[in-house]
């Protein structure tokens, strides 16, 4: 999209600072709606005819000067061109005569400012704009009642222990601390009993958490506090609405 003199034309667009409506200048900018309301310029909201962004380029007398919003006037054309606005920024393009037809120009913005001194330069960096003046994001959404005490099965499909199986390859592991299992995407309130393969009870576990579930860790140990010895064990989990699921895992002691 462009801004050159046709941006102009409309009647009652007189907001510019220069008040020059046949010179384009770095203030022309402030008055593409809706930068004049949003930044209190060239009129503000209520300016009567607000220029317009053109959909083609046309060359105009340019000053490619550097001028303050209120500070053009007196400025002189340096030559001819057009504003070209993309990406989010406006930039003043200065030529003596427009590209042939399916000109390729290559793009590359930075957002922030070179400051400095000849000699001394250096950047410094900026959040990116947003590419359309005053492009605002709305995010819709729709919240439910967590009820702690309601269990799908979806969320019980996806219960299970975690390394499985559970290898104990040193003995630094035989130690309480290291000795981990988890059963992990359990309901907020849940029951976890082990079960040997032969269906002798070895622990029970359980879980209370308001924040709508979470994990268990084992450590391996029966209700003896003594650890597990290596083979296939069951786990039943149970929730309060009557819900469960069964599943089983694997433990590999470490073996000299």
């Amino acid at each position: 999209m462009c801004l050159n003199d046709s941006s102009f034309l409309i009647p009652g667009t007189t907001g510019t600072a220069d008040g020059n409506n046949n010179l384009l200048t770095w203030s022309d900018i402030f008055c593409v709606p809706p930068i004049g309301s949003l930044a209190s310029q060239c009129g503000g909201a209520g300016q009567a005819a607000p220029p317009v962004l053109q959909n083609h380029a046309r060359l105009a007398p340019i000053a490619i000067q550097t001028s303050s919003y209120a500070g053009t006037s007196g400025l002189t054309a340096t030559g001819t061109g057009f504003v070209f606005y993309i990406d989010g920024e406006f930039f003043l393009m200065s030529m003596a005569a427009l590209p042939p037809a399916n000109a390729q120009w290559t793009l590359r913005t930075y957002s922030g400012a070179v400051v400095g001194t000849p000699g001394s330069y250096s950047f410094q960096s900026a959040i990116r704009p947003a590419t359309i003046p005053g492009l605002r994001a709305q995010v819709a959404y729709q919240g439910t009642a967590f009820d702690a005490t309601t269990t799908t099965d979806a969320q019980l499909a996806r219960i299970h222990t975690v390394p499985d199986p559970y290898y104990v390859t040193n003995a630094l592991e035989l130690t309480p601390t290291t000795k981990v299992l988890r059963f992990v995407n359990l309901p907020s309130q849940a029951i976890v009993r082990i079960y040997s393969v032969s269906g002798v009870l070895v622990q029970v576990l359980t879980l209370n958490d308001a924040t709508s579930g979470s994990e268990i860790t084992w450590n391996l140990r029966n209700r003896n506090n003594q650890f597990v010895a290596s083979g296939v064990y069951f786990y039943h989990v149970e929730t309060p609405d009557g819900k469960s699921k069964v599943g089983r895992f694997t433990v590999v002691n470490f073996a000299q």
